[in-house]
């Protein structure tokens, strides 16, 4: 570890050497080319192990574990080579976390190698959040200075005395642009002046704002937001300051009620909250001096409007400007904390309250409590308080407010708490301005700490190019993936010439299937592919195919193709789906323009329309199912237009008496498309004995079902044994 630059003097501080929790930070990815990419982490402490950890979306795709060289404090480079690792997925982003293993502790214990002498540190903070580029960041603020060699913050030793103290997550600390340590902010408080503030309380939003507290300066703001970058301070209440009291006005709004004392942030974005406790004048011990405001400032970066609310809980429970603290529990309430030898119900030294209420819940009267430091961990399950007079600390852990008792220690460096911060790693920071020290404790911790990359750190081994993007598939190839035709990318237009027709998708190089279940036709040529059921084309033709931007248009239609019928009939189970037997045929009218007929049919008979065509041979028609794999005739379609199609069984629902009209659907006499209206009557009538016993029945029937015993005289179409019979 880079060891600071302190005089002999200040050496003495350090007794010895002790382990810390470690974690990954600085975490970035870079120099990728064909075969790899470089992975860079730093460790702030040595582990015991390491792991990259690869991910694809949710899912887990690799985790590769350091060598040993890999696992020591500070920088490291690991080249992840793609040929090596095939289980990471090409063309996709892939995330990545290092996820590190430290030696454990079974309580706390003092790292006394980072512990430095501060004359009056007055607040603490750490960076948590991986996606600040300043994660892992530590800050102290020294509130007054003295310039002797014992006090790191000295200007003897290099320091700039009061201001703000930035180290690194290996405890090194950062030199301002003059290479000396320390930054004043752009304040007027440099070396030992304190002018116009006194940096106290810290704090770290989750969205990466940082605040500092200007404790007990009338002459100065009570709180101050951070630029991350440049760490120039600039006042948060904007308004007429006060400089005898520290109250801040904006006409004759109240903005703050008078010097600062306590803070602490929730939330981030528009949900950002801030609880301020001040108190007028700056060093009363008087209680009804102190007031607790909450601001709802979101996003803004200066406030010059009344507080969101006055919070009263802690109305006249708060007398010590010195050593008061405020931490949100993340459950719905805020504790406070002050410096109580001999705390009363009047002048408690820990109590919490409601957030919704406002109410006390808990006066902690039993617990002496030196400078008042506490504290939640980034996720609020564990909390940390000074308790007692043996320089002891106390580790709770949290489970939705409540507190349940996990670790006492007593550290040999520190007497009192003004401030405690965790770390990502739930390592403790703390600040002391009674034993005038500023350092670390290692708490125990669970074995594994994972850090996540950002986003902007992702990467995707690059996917080998496909031969081609989209396929042309469908029944004119039997759906065999072995033989699709390809289509011919040009600009990102891609286009195919094919002779075919049918059903068929589109199936790109990634294995996935488009269409959109529709007939193509010349007025609608054109689909918006999607995961979908199947197109098709009518007539087999040379169809050219184009694909732009996700949708197919198909150009190349032929000339519409007109069938004609020479006569229709009806063939089903009431038949035996015989064509030489039975078939009951639909008689044109005038016009030649529908064909019509009726029948007997028991629930669920099936039935076609099948015709001979003019140019030869049998066609069948059928339905678009609707229900069980048939195309039901029900209530639902009764009387209504139904498109005959090379396609399922018709089933009628119930018994009855059935007539059948065939008709046409276009400009073309009995051309397709057809369309079939089916009625029903409640009444049976003799045709069901026509269909029943026509194989056997040596009778004579006219086609609305009437019997002759005789063939007839008169001209007209008959049934005789089954079969239609024309007498002229």
């Amino acid at each position: 570890m880079k060891k600071l630059l302190l005089l002999v003097a200040m050496m003495a501080t350090f007794i010895g050497m002790s382990a810390q929790n470690p974690y990954a930070y600085k975490l970035s990815a870079g120099d990728q080319n064909d075969e790899g990419i470089t992975i860079h982490y730093t460790l702030n402490a040595a582990a015991q192990a390491v792991q990259i950890q690869l991910f694809d979306g949710e899912t887990a795709v690799k985790s590769i574990d350091m060598a040993a060289e890999m696992l020591t404090a500070g920088d490291h480079d690991y080249v992840l080579n793609f040929a090596e690792n095939p289980e990471i997925p090409a063309g996709k982003p892939i995330s990545w976390k290092v996820a590190v293993t430290g030696t454990p502790v079974e309580a706390p214990v003092e790292l006394t190698s980072k512990v430095l002498k501060f004359y009056s540190p007055a607040g603490v903070a750490v960076d948590v959040n991986p996606e600040s580029e300043n994660f892992g960041m530590m800050y102290v603020t020294e509130s007054t200075a003295k310039n002797t060699t014992t006090y790191f913050t000295a200007p003897v030793n290099g320091s700039i005395g009061i201001g703000l103290y930035q180290f690194d997550p290996q405890f090194n600390c950062i030199k301002n642009e003059n290479d000396t340590y320390g930054f004043n902010c752009g304040m007027q408080s440099t070396g030992l002046t304190l002018v116009d503030w006194r940096p106290a309380r810290i704090q770290i939003s989750e969205d990466n704002r940082m605040f500092i507290l200007s404790q007990r300066v009338n002459t100065g703001y009570p709180l101050y937001e951070i630029n991350r970058e440049t760490l120039q301070a600039t006042p948060l209440f904007d308004g007429t300051l006060d400089t005898s009291t520290g109250i801040v006005t904006n006409g004759d709004v109240e903005v703050a009620a008078g010097v600062g004392v306590a803070f602490d942030v929730i939330g981030s974005g528009e949900n950002l909250k801030l609880m301020m406790m001040t108190c007028t004048p700056g060093t009363t011990t008087d209680v009804t001096k102190y007031k607790t405001n909450e601001y709802n400032i979101g996003t803004a970066t200066s406030w010059s409007e009344a507080p969101s609310r006055n919070f009263t809980a802690f109305d006249n429970k708060a007398i010590n400007y010195a050593g008061i603290n405020l931490a949100y529990d993340g459950a719905g309430g805020i504790w406070m904390s002050q410096w109580r030898g001999s705390p009363t119900e009047g002048e408690p030294s820990y109590a919490h309250a409601s957030l919704e209420t406002e109410m006390i819940d808990q006066l902690i009267t039993d617990v002496y409590s030196r400078n008042g430091g506490m504290a939640f961990n980034k996720d609020h399950t564990l909390m940390v308080r000074g308790e007692g007079y043996s320089k002891k600390l106390v580790v709770y852990s949290v489970d939705n407010g409540a507190l349940t008792k996990l670790y006492e220690y007593s550290c040999p460096s520190f007497t009192g708490w003004n401030q405690f911060a965790f770390d990502y790693a739930n390592n403790l920071i703390a600040c002391d301005n009674s034993a005038e020290v500023f350092g670390m404790i290692q708490l125990p911790n669970e074995a594994v700490v994972a850090t996540p990359c950002v986003e902007e750190n992702y990467f995707e081994i690059p996917a080998a190019e496909p031969e081609h993007a989209y396929y042309l598939i469908g029944g004119f190839n039997s759906w065999d993936q072995n033989n699709m035709v390809p289509f011919v990318e040009n600009n990102g237009v891609y286009t195919l010439t094919y002779t075919f027709g049918g059903e068929f998708k589109v199936k790109d190089e990634n294995g996935a299937w488009w269409g959109g279940g529709v007939t193509l036709t010349e007025e609608n040529p054109s689909v918006t592919l999607v995961d979908g059921g199947n197109l098709n084309l009518d007539q087999e033709a040379e169809y050219t195919l184009t694909i732009e931007n996700g949708v197919l248009t198909v150009t190349g239609f032929p000339e519409p193709q007109v069938v004609e019928y020479s006569d229709f009939y009806v063939c089903g189970t009431f038949n035996d789906w015989s064509q030489d037997n039975g078939l009951v045929e639909l008689v044109a009218n005038e016009e030649g323009t529908e064909y019509s007929g009726s029948l007997d049919l028991e629930a669920n008979a099936e039935f076609k329309i099948i015709t001979h065509n003019l140019a030869g041979g049998w066609k069948w028609f059928g339905g678009q199912a609707n229900n069980n794999g048939y195309c039901v005739i029900s209530q639902d379609n009764l009387d209504a237009p139904i498109t005959l199609i090379d396609g399922v069984n018709f089933m009628v629902e119930e018994s009855g008496n059935y007539a059948i009209t065939i008709k046409e659907n276009n400009s073309k006499a009995v051309a397709e498309p057809l369309v079939m209206v089916v009625t029903k009557s409640s009444t049976p009538t003799a045709i069901n004995a026509i269909n029943s016993d026509s194989k056997v029945d040596n009778a004579w029937y006219n086609l609305s079902g009437i019997r002759f015993e005789s063939k007839p005289a008169a001209p007209g179409i008959y049934i005789h044994n089954g079969k239609k019979v024309i007498i002229k």
